[in-house]
């Protein structure tokens, strides 16, 4: 099995909180850590990002969620609520399609169940010709400000740093397996289990419309937009986000 990093922190009903691209658990440093004050929380680096093993076999983001299903049943966690940020809210469709009697609910956080459209396919070959021709520490360190509604944020360099740590093997393997990724919208009526999305309202990568419209799809969704808030709400309004979360969890999760 594919060794699985991942940070643990609280007790009391399970919480996985799967970061994005091409980041590590740690974007979820100080949110986790203010989480933990009511529930278990753990965030895993997913394969081949952060102290993760790599894949043997060709990655995908179905293979990814196989993965993480197979590591939370290793740890005992038969019950959770995981929400996945941007890349992670793919992984975290695919677990709930694969396994859906381990989640209470999922959260979508910056996320979107749908496919990429063929114009965002061609942006992804374009990111591995970047790659290709400039490295990947080129690419990494350059796309973290259009990230944030204001491109001074203080947590800016941060994030930056995290990000020019991931390999050039796992940037261009995941940008393959998201252009690649199978549609979810249709999972979205289908699973049968309560969906929280949270939104920016600034957010380019993820219009607020094609939110709102996979809202309605699931009769137990939760949808909060952010104002003033690009892609990266776990920093750039944490108090909110925050709060929306820990709600959310004590409503489909702890009585579940």
């Amino acid at each position: 099995m594919t060794s699985i990093y991942y940070r643990e922190l609280g007790t009391g009903f399970p919480v996985v909180l799967i970061h994005g691209f091409p980041f590590t658990s740690r974007i979820w440093d100080s949110f986790a850590q203010k989480l933990s004050t009511d529930f278990h929380v753990l965030t895993p680096d997913l394969p081949g990002f952060g102290n993760s093993g790599f894949p043997s076999e060709k990655l995908s983001i179905g293979s990814v969620a196989s993965i993480l299903i197979e590591w939370l049943r290793e740890n005992g966690i038969t019950r959770s609520i995981v929400i996945g940020h941007s890349l992670g809210g793919y992984v975290t469709l695919a677990m709930a399609r694969q396994a859906p009697e381990l989640f209470a609910a999922i959260g979508l956080f910056h996320s979107t169940a749908s496919a990429d459209s063929d114009e965002k396919k061609e942006s992804r070959n374009k990111v591995i010709d970047f790659i290709d021709k400039n490295g990947v520490e080129k690419f990494t360190s350059n796309f973290i400000s259009p990230l944030f509604a204001d491109p001074q944020h203080h947590s800016i360099n941060d994030i930056r740093n995290i990000a020019v740590q991931a390999k050039e093997d796992a940037v261009k393997a995941y940008t393959l397996a998201m252009r690649d990724r199978a549609d979810s919208i249709s999972l979205l009526s289908e699973i049968h289990k309560p969906v929280l999305f949270i939104a920016g309202e600034k957010d380019a990568g993820i219009p607020v419309d094609a939110v709102k419209k996979q809202a309605h799809l699931n009769p137990s969704s939760e949808l909060h937009i952010l104002p003033g808030v690009a892609h990266m709400g776990m920093v750039e309004s944490e108090n909110q986000t925050l709060e929306i979360v820990r709600r959310f969890i004590k409503k489909f999760g702890v009585t579940s």
